[in-house]
């Protein structure tokens, strides 16, 4: 086992229930409910690393319980998450530790309220490559225990330690906590990296942050970096917007004429064009169109009767030879007749 943290551990929280009914019928543990985690190894040949698979209460074996009461020495209030669980949790502990196995595999004490605190397990990264001090720019999450299981994030301005570790062979990941949630082991670690030159960032930081640093790296006591100065953002002014104002044209008085000048010139004016326009025409009024008025319909069929009835001729039939045609017959069969004779 690595010794990244302990076997073992209980917990409440959400997530998906590793027992093989479980895990087929996709049962997750719900938010809140007592857990059992054991420490796995996951190694696809490719990637190897540790993770917690989460068991429903219920679904504990026997190994499980074997494995706590060895590590606990039989004592149940040393259990990894002992401490945050319910009383009633507890007590379930507490037979499961007399009996070898879950007393109660109906037991559902669900506590939303302790599943938010919910101490999170943070694990030393133990192949980290270099360190470095940094200043965060924007927010971060910090890999510290205490960090993780209340969700505290590093803001802008803290001080913070940076840990590069690499994933594929080429390319690395960099984790961040915050300076005062630096571990003994990251300390260990960080100083040996400043003895080898390979702790990085000391140059980029303010002088008041260099000194936390260069003391904790020096010492071996983790300094409480000061709290960042917020300076609050300057409210920006609004951009006036540029109206086009248009040139105005000068415009030349015109010289003023005095009125008694201006009569006699316009009066001859006046006159000469009365004398150029031609009179208008005058126009005839349009006469009004009189409207015919609609006969009745009794004038209009009492007339309708004096009226002589109107009798088509007869057209001729086929039926009755023409004269005309008969005579051309006779002629016809009486020439050949004639001929003979002559």
């Amino acid at each position: 086992m690595d010794d990244e943290g302990p076997k073992w551990r209980l917990d409440t929280g959400l997530s998906t229930c590793q027992q093989a009914a479980c895990k087929r019928n996709k049962t997750k543990i719900g938010k809140g409910e007592l857990r059992i985690g054991t420490h796995t190894l996951f190694d696809n040949g490719i990637e190897r690393r540790w993770y917690m698979a989460w068991r429903h209460w219920e679904c504990a074996t026997k190994h499980q319980i074997a494995g706590l009461k060895e590590t606990t020495e039989n004592d149940p209030t040393k259990a990894p998450g002992y401490d945050r669980l319910s009383q009633k949790s507890q007590e379930q502990v507490r037979l499961a530790f007399e009996e070898g196995m879950p007393f109660d595999k109906g037991f559902k004490d669900i506590r939303e309220d302790l599943a938010k605190t919910s101490c999170k397990y943070a694990k030393e990264y133990r192949d980290a490559e270099c360190y470095k001090a940094d200043v965060a720019t924007r927010a971060a999450a910090c890999r510290g225990c205490d960090c993780v299981s209340d969700n505290i994030k590093i803001t802008k301005g803290h001080l913070r330690l940076g840990i590069l570790v690499n994933f594929d062979g080429d390319h690395t990941s960099t984790y961040y906590k915050h300076w005062r949630c630096m571990s003994e082991y990251d300390l260990a670690c960080a100083q040996m990296c400043y003895e080898k030159g390979e702790f990085y960032g000391i140059d980029k930081i303010p002088e008041e942050l260099k000194e936390v640093v260069l003391k904790t790296l020096e010492t071996g006591e983790v300094v409480e970096p000061p709290e960042p100065k917020i300076v609050p953002p300057k409210a920006r002014a609004k951009p006036k917007l540029k109206t086009s104002r248009s040139k105005k044209t000068k415009v030349k008085p015109e010289p003023s004429i005095s009125s008694e000048e201006s009569e006699g010139p316009l009066e001859d004016l006046s006159d000469e064009l009365q004398e150029t326009i031609p009179p208008s025409p005058a126009t005839k009024p349009k006469a009004k169109k009189s409207k015919a008025k609609r006969r009745p319909a009794k004038e209009i069929d009492s007339s309708s009767e004096a009226e002589p009835e109107y009798i088509p001729r007869k057209s001729r039939s086929r039926s009755s030879p023409f004269k005309e045609a008969n005579v051309l017959a006779e002629a016809a069969t009486s020439a050949p007749e004639d001929l003979m004779d002559d």
